[in-house]
């Protein structure tokens, strides 16, 4: 057997075989040719390997979608299987290696190959996380482990992608009409201006809207659309043609009377939680009213924790039955932004801790933020937030356990984590709004931004409609769920958590829909994949959707006519030498014989 690399199988078979697919929206873009996706190219192509090299190896299947491994009794289960199957979701690849390396420890899987199949999306792959180093050190630790990296690097020409935010009803007169913001994205050549029609479905009535894209972005905010007055909730969807990734072709969303946005503050810094409280309770929609309540550290006693979409917590963490409220206040699917403490406490909670104050006279500036996801993501524009303004006089230093690192400060200290959590969302930022740590209100759109996002992320699990993100729920939580449209009804009930659909559930109107990063198309760069797997066995192997050209193949075809041609050439090689001197030898006698006949005559004579 030999591929496009040379000596895979040197040593033979490996005992175990590990094989590590992203499933991401991402993974499902094709070239046009040959109408297979990433994920389908790589699942055929190392079916095709293992069919041919892993009869005696154990194969094992970790993917991004679901949390289980499976067990394979054949290279042909890889095609068949619902587990290689396309997803909507997003793909976490290190908590992926961790699971293999958790699998190789704890099974003693002996010489094991682990494959990862994948797109090297950069927000799948979370290459600035905390977690790749404990990774590392545990495959270092288990002798035979060689990690092969399939890569579909290859960006998609001429894709769209058509998001839907801020979708909400509103009555103004006589007239009912429903709100939402549209934003179309492509890829591929956009210096030519294309005209792009845009299917809007609502409760099943369907129109079309023609748009025309320029660049790489049309966004048109407050789009209306005429609903009837006693639509009070329903749902819908926009579709654009297909395309290069049919994944990202069509966002769901539902919509229903809007619910009251409630803040609590909780403060021990009167300045900084005035300014939060009027950021909390200035409304982004002039039409719904916003309120937010201020309160001291002494009166969360007596608190109704019901209420509240968003608490935002600028105190000493707390510890006991109040820790405790917290935590099943974020489960119930609402938020928590914390802040440090004039004088933080040595207690942790969702896995983070305050340290100390640092304080910078000249001020820093903010390093580095992601862009495509959570509280710092891009405008609906596509223009970045002005972070860059910003400068910090002192922050707080956080020690912080599984959780996600959202911006830096120069020198690369956090500034913005989202901490872990089943439900719900946990953020801490490590300064303050006051004029002594920051210029958080000098700049204010930041500032205001961050608030009111938090808080629409806590509304919108308050209210009857909600948006999730696919993989963002489990199989039990959307087991009674009933399908509202005939896409969703032939959704499988044990693939809804992570396939997009709309269903319903009593009064709530629930839409499944791809995450927002899965659209911002950033590979890796080779520099960071390689820092990744400094240390490890590791072989990078890319591939295309367009290329014909398997893993790896038989080559007896080629041996068998090297080793004709070699006997061939041993042949010339090997004529006995001794034969050709003694056929001279003859030739020369003969000829010496022939002449002393012939000058004997004329000796005599004379």
């Amino acid at each position: 057997m030999a591929g496009g690399w040379l000596g895979f199988t040197t040593g033979g078979a490996p005992e175990t075989t590990l094989i590590l697919l992203d499933r991401s929206v991402s993974m499902e873009a094709n070239d046009g040719g040959t109408q297979l996706s990433k994920r389908e190219t790589a699942i055929r192509k190392l079916a095709q390997l293992l069919e041919y090299t892993g009869q005696n190896t154990q194969t094992v299947l970790f993917d991004s979608a679901t949390p289980d491994h499976r067990i394979l009794e054949s290279a042909k289960d890889l095609t068949d299987i619902p587990q290689t199957g396309p997803s909507d979701t997003a793909a976490d690849i290190p908590a992926l290696l961790e699971r293999a390396a958790e699998y190789i420890a704890g099974n003693q899987t002996g010489r094991t190959d682990i494959w990862i199949c994948s797109d090297l999306q950069k927000s799948d792959w979370d290459a600035a996380g905390g977690r790749w180093e404990s990774m590392r050190r545990q495959l270092k630790q288990q002798e035979g482990v060689h990690v092969y990296l399939l890569a579909y690097a290859e960006a998609s020409a001429d894709n769209l992608a058509v998001t839907v935010s801020g979708v909400h009803r509103r009555v103004t007169g006589d007239d009912v009409e429903l709100l939402m913001d549209l934003r179309v994205t492509r890829t591929g050549n956009t210096d030519v201006p294309a005209d792009i029609p845009l299917s809007l479905v609502i409760d099943g009535a369907r129109s079309t809207l023609k748009v025309t894209i320029t660049g790489e972005e049309f966004a048109r905010n407050g789009h209306a659309i005429p609903i009837d007055e006693e639509s009070t909730s329903g749902w819908g969807r926009v579709e654009l043609p297909a395309d290069a990734n049919p994944s990202d072709d069509v966002y769901r969303f539902v919509y229903a009377e809007p619910p009251q946005q409630h803040t609590l503050v909780v403060s021990d810094n009167p300045e900084a939680g005035e300014y939060l409280r009027l950021a909390a309770s200035t409304s982004t929609d002039s039409g719904q009213v916003a309120q937010a309540e201020l309160i001291t550290p002494d009166q969360v006693t007596t608190t109704d924790w019901a209420q509240p979409a968003l608490i935002i917590w600028q105190a000493p963490l707390p510890e006991g039955p109040v820790a405790e409220q917290l935590e099943e206040y974020v489960a119930s699917g609402r938020s928590i932004l914390f802040l440090p403490p004039d004088s933080p406490s040595s207690a942790t909670l969702f896995g983070c801790r305050w340290n100390e104050w640092k304080t910078h006279d000249s001020g820093l500036a903010v390093g580095r933020w992601r862009t495509e996801t959570d509280l710092f993501a891009n405008s609906r524009s596509g223009s970045p937030l002005p972070l860059g303004d910003l400068s910090f006089f002192r922050h707080c230093g956080l020690e912080s356990e599984r959780s996600g690192n959202l911006a830096s400060l120069d020198g690369g200290d956090d500034l913005l984590v989202r901490a872990w959590s089943d439900s719900g969302a946990v953020w801490f930022f490590a300064s303050s709004p006051d004029q002594y740590s920051s210029t958080l209100i000098d700049n204010g759109i930041v500032f205001y931004v961050l608030i009111q996002r938090a808080l629409a992320r806590g509304t919108a699990a308050m209210g009857n409609a909600q948006q999730i993100d696919c993989g963002a729920v489990s199989v039990e939580d959307v087991a009674d769920w009933s399908p509202l449209d005939e896409p969703s009804q032939r959704v499988f009930p044990s693939e809804r958590s992570f396939r997009a659909g709309l269903y319903s559930k009593g009064d709530r109107r629930l839409a499944l829909n791809r995450p927002l990063s899965e659209d911002f198309i950033v590979t890796l760069e080779d520099a960071e994949l390689e820092l990744l797997f400094a240390g490890l066995n590791f072989t990078r192997l890319d591939d295309s959707t367009a290329s014909p050209a398997a893993l790896a193949s038989e080559v007896w075809r080629v041996f068998l006519i090297g080793m004709i041609v070699a006997l061939l050439a041993e042949s010339l090689l090997s004529l006995p030498r001794r034969s050709i001197e003694s056929q001279t030898a003859s030739s020369s006698s003969a000829f010496d014989h022939v002449r002393s006949s012939s000058v004997a005559p004329v000796e005599s004579t004379s």
